[in-house]
């Protein structure tokens, strides 16, 4: 079965490529595939993990980025369907990604498949000119794949557009049990406004406890300014770190803290369950599919930063508490694995093309 993915891909480091990385690892051992990836142009040198895997450079304006590769991956995309008789295309994100697949597909006359992953549902959906490109990526594409039961009914009610719901798993070799505490909390994701950071930093500047925030994104200068401006001397901007590196960080963190404004499902979470730890999390999205309040880690408002310092604050003193939730969110992560998502996953390619 060859594939078309128009996607995210390494070396640019995220959700999505994770997602994605994880879906191929584990559709290859249910059959035969060979995959040829729409990433956006890069200059590194990417050691490919997959031999069945052909990462093709889609060219774009920095300014223009969307519409650059949505016409260079236009040109790309028909010249690799054509050449490779590709037999389905799979796109991640809505747009550009979504949109390009979606055209590719009616042009070509090929079976096209959509997953939605989170902001381009809450945020992308809803700007001036992102939302023609979501509607033409989601009307146009045959099955939609959502990675939480809040996107469905969030697709349902305000587009009137069925989907399924596949949620994310999560690398069992590299996030796996720990019961090493080195007294800190950790931070995992982009940094972006819809992360929450700033309302992170305002909640822990006053706790005597370490923490440490992984990742990159706009906010970064933002971030190292306010950390400095308001004298926060308990907290390490680590930047970007590879899956293994936050996988070292998640084993032997106290707790996870995710105080998203808004989320699709939250993939770190899941990794932290696999990792035994307890979670703190926001009622936004998919967080309260995964977050059992009181039971595997807490709940709280978004943009409460009271609320966050007090749940915060419980951990910190209590590291016992935070062990017995620990045991309880490892139980909760042997219900996501990429090896069930990919079967699913692979059963909606086959209902595609044994038309």
């Amino acid at each position: 079965m060859k594939i078309l993915l128009p996607s995210i891909y390494y070396p640019f480091i995220g959700g999505v490529s994770i997602h994605v990385e994880n879906l191929i690892k584990n559709l290859n051992k249910l059959d035969d595939f060979e995959f040829h990836i729409l990433n956006y142009n890069f200059d590194e040198t990417v050691k490919n993990s997959f031999e069945n895997v052909t990462i093709h450079k889609v060219p774009y304006f920095s300014k223009l980025r969307g519409p650059s590769y949505i016409l260079n991956g236009y040109k790309l995309g028909k010249k690799i369907i054509k050449d490779e008789k590709i037999d389905l295309i799979h796109s991640h994100y809505a747009a550009p990604q979504g949109f390009l697949g979606a055209i590719l597909g009616k042009k070509c006359s090929i079976p096209t498949v959509l997953t939605l992953h989170g902001s381009d549902v809450l945020n992308l959906s809803k700007s001036s000119l992102g939302k023609y490109f979501f509607n033409y990526a989601v009307y146009n594409s045959e099955k939609i794949i959502c990675v939480s039961e809040f996107l469905k009914n969030n697709l349902k009610s305000n587009f009137n557009i069925d989907s399924n719901v596949i949620y994310n798993g999560f690398d069992e070799e590299l996030f796996n049990p720990s019961d090493s505490d080195k007294n800190y909390g950790l931070f995992v994701g982009s940094l972006v406004e819809q992360k929450g950071i700033f309302y992170f930093l305002e909640s822990i500047k006053n706790i005597d406890f370490n923490f440490k925030i992984i990742g990159n994104g706009p906010l970064y200068s933002k971030i190292l300014d306010f950390i400095k401006v308001n004298d926060i001397k308990n907290v390490e901007l680590l930047g970007p770190k590879t899956q293994n590196e936050v996988s070292e960080y998640l084993k032997n963190c106290s707790f996870l803290v995710l105080p998203s404004i808004s989320e699709g499902l939250g993939m770190t979470i899941i990794e932290a369950f696999g990792c035994k730890k307890a979670v703190i999390g926001t009622s936004v999205g998919g967080i309260p599919e995964l977050i059992k309040d009181g039971i595997n880690g807490y709940i709280v408002p978004p943009k409460n930063t009271k609320a966050l310092e007090d749940k915060i604050n419980m951990l910190v003193n209590d590291k016992m508490l935070r062990k017995s939730l620990g045991e309880k969110s490892l139980d909760t992560s042997k219900n996501f694995s990429w090896g069930l998502s990919s079967k699913k996953t692979y059963e909606i390619y086959n209902s595609l093309l044994d038309r």
